[in-house]
């Protein structure tokens, strides 16, 4: 399940410039759903990510460009035990997208889903009330978030020279980015994180871009972040512990 993780393999790069992603999941009161994922990048900044995941040697599996293989992207959905309805590339005035959509029959195959990356981890847990549900997404794992949540604390106390350099040459270099997560949930929203924003009654969206990057410690906690909603989950049959 490694072809896909090119979707999200800019957050091993610090990111990257002229990259649009959005994804969108959609859970359902049973527990199936739909997951969307829609790239935009410009092909000089696709040859970057390829050259970049060939000198960290992840192998052929982890190119970018496998995204824009129909049967590849198909076939590891298939394998997951999700549906591919749709898979479509367009190529013009120098920049590639690719919009793939699928559809998961319970929240276990979401959970394997390798549409949004390899290291992301979905859970689907009781609310802080009866009759309330919290789904979580850790894009690139609880333990990459608990590890960039210390470290980001740790910046806002002591300034880190290193980091800051870092932050400065990366920054400029962002321009054109656009990272976008939306989930619709099967109730109504009722608490979220701040890396989320209620934008629908039923609806919360992660946005990244140049604005949202200001400091390293920005740039620290959205490498690794975490997307918590609580919902209004009367009515439904979700599988909560």
């Amino acid at each position: 399940m490694n072809a896909l993780r090119g979707l999200f393999l800019f957050a091993g790069l610090g990111l990257s410039a002229c990259l649009e992603v959005e994804q969108t999941v959609v859970l359902q009161p049973d527990g199936s759903g739909s997951q969307t994922v829609a790239m935009r990048v410009r092909e000089s900044t696709l040859e970057d990510l390829q050259r970049t995941s060939a000198a960290a040697q992840l192998g052929a599996s982890s190119n970018p460009a496998v995204l824009f293989d129909k049967e590849v992207v198909g076939a590891e959905l298939r394998s997951a035990g999700l549906t591919m309805l749709a898979h479509v590339t367009q190529k013009q005035a120098g920049k590639r997208s690719v919009t793939v959509e699928a559809t998961f029959p319970d929240f276990a195959t979401l959970q394997k889903s390798p549409l949004g990356g390899s290291g992301v981890e979905w859970v689907l847990d009781k609310g802080p009330k009866e009759g309330t549900a919290k789904l979580t997404m850790y894009p690139q794992g609880r333990a990459a978030w608990l590890e960039a949540r210390a470290k980001a604390e740790q910046l806002a106390v002591q300034a880190d020279p290193v980091a800051m350099e870092f932050f400065r040459k990366r920054q400029q270099q962002w321009t054109g980015l656009s990272i976008v997560a939306r989930f619709q949930v099967p109730g109504d929203v009722l608490l979220w994180t701040r890396t989320l924003a209620k934008t629908g009654p039923r609806e919360v969206t992660a946005t990244i871009t140049p604005a949202t990057l200001q400091s390293p410690e920005d740039l620290v906690r959205w490498l690794a972040p975490r997307f918590e909603v609580v919902f209004d989950s009367s009515g439904c049959k979700l599988p909560v512990p």
